[in-house]
């Protein structure tokens, strides 16, 4: 547990530090774009290889290169109104129902991802991450960069989601007794999530009151809490459905490079749900607030 946590809040620290020092020399939108196509090729290959564990057979350089085509036109050509369109909204919002879906029937497969495994993992992975690129390009109205703005979004919802997590895994470990999934996670207590609850609401609105003068001044750090409870709990359900696809391939770890977490996929796992609703609320975020 306290590998896992410190492997959590490193690596993420780094993110954010990566981030924040490319905004020094006005790259940061590159370096945040370079690190999100890495973590979402490598998470999307141990995906595929979770895949073929269960007699799939994806195409795994095809799956990845059409994955990062549709990254980078998103991040490079994407006009805003695409962005804001209900189609890539939509078929989020279907594909996040029907990721939930699978958490009633753990142990069956779903019939799109036998028919068609390499589309199944761009949907998964791709498109669903997609969503921070279009965080990232949020305009709020702000006097500040839109660049400073958006990228303050990403890591938001980062904090949001994986705080979660870590406080799950402490309150958890020290208090858990009633499980939320036996046969998914046996890990996951009520307890747990409801500390997880308090950890990303708690670090949310440390992170609003750290940077609001300079990179987030329509975020107090009150409303950054109340926000980062939807957050927080659609990041559970994410983080199972992963644990789903782990089950059926009878592995306890999507990879092996991260020490205390295991591979890229167990990193983002929380991201994948909360990402589409995390555009949705930050949409939303500047209005409510000047409203």
């Amino acid at each position: 547990m306290k590998d896992r946590a410190l492997s959590t809040i490193t690596l993420w620290g780094a993110v954010g530090a990566i981030i924040w020092i490319g905004s020094l020399f006005s790259a940061s939108e590159i370096f945040a774009f370079c690190i999100l196509a890495a973590l979402t090729a490598i998470a999307q290959w141990e995906f595929y290889k979770l895949t073929e564990s269960c007699n799939e057979q994806p195409n795994k350089t095809q799956g990845i290169i059409i994955g990062l085509i549709y990254l980078f036109f998103v991040f490079f050509f994407s006009p805003e109104n695409y962005r804001h369109s209900i189609f890539p909204i939509a078929l989020a919002t279907a594909f996040g129902i029907h990721l939930l879906s699978l958490l009633r029937n753990p142990s069956e497969r779903p019939v799109l991802l036998r028919k068609l495994p390499t589309f199944y993992g761009f949907l998964y992975i791709p498109l669903m991450l997609s969503f921070l690129v279009f965080i990232a390009k949020l305009n709020v109205g702000s006097g500040l960069s839109q660049k400073s703005i958006g990228l303050a979004c990403v890591i938001w919802l980062v904090v949001a989601a994986k705080f979660t997590d870590v406080g799950g895994l402490v309150i958890g470990t020290l208090f858990g007794k009633h499980k939320i999934a036996p046969s998914i996670s046996p890990a996951k207590s009520w307890e747990g999530c409801l500390g997880g609850l308090v950890f990303s609401a708690a670090a949310a609105a440390l992170f609003a009151w750290a940077v609001n003068a300079f990179w987030f001044p329509f975020m107090t750090p009150l409303r950054s809490a109340i926000l980062a409870l939807p957050i927080a709990i659609v990041s559970i359900p994410s983080d199972l459905v992963e644990s789903v696809f782990k089950r059926q391939s009878t592995s306890k770890d999507s990879g092996h490079t991260i020490p205390g977490i295991g591979g890229a996929l167990d990193l983002i796992d929380s991201l994948i749900l909360t990402a589409p609703l995390g555009f949705v609320v930050l949409s939303y975020a500047y209005s409510w607030a000047c409203g």
